[in-house]
């Protein structure tokens, strides 16, 4: 069998202009393919890099949201309750 070819952390970050914490995070939470080989080593295959740069690209509509008008929700009774009622430490508490 061949040998695989196996990217570190250091060099992906290396590659795409990122720290290799920033790499290492996403594969530690299990939201990016990689191999897990013994403790704490974390070695990515190049052809799965893509998955990495795919969930940190923005693309055009997320970036820039369309504006939501909530004027006509209004403030509840609540909400309107809670900045009338003084806060601790604007009554002398501990706070």
């Amino acid at each position: 069998m061949d040998k695989l070819e196996t990217l570190s952390p250091k060099e992906v970050a290396t590659a795409i202009g990122a720290s290799p914490w920033w790499v290492r995070e996403p594969a530690r939470r299990g939201r990016i393919p990689h191999l897990r080989l013994g403790r704490g080593r974390i070695r990515f295959l190049p052809e799965r890099v893509d998955a990495l740069i795919r969930r940190a690209t923005v693309r055009e509509h997320e970036a820039q949201p369309e504006a939501v008008d909530l004027t006509p929700l209004g403030a509840t009774a609540r909400s309107v309750r809670a900045h009338l009622v003084p806060r601790r430490s604007e009554a002398g508490g501990l706070f």
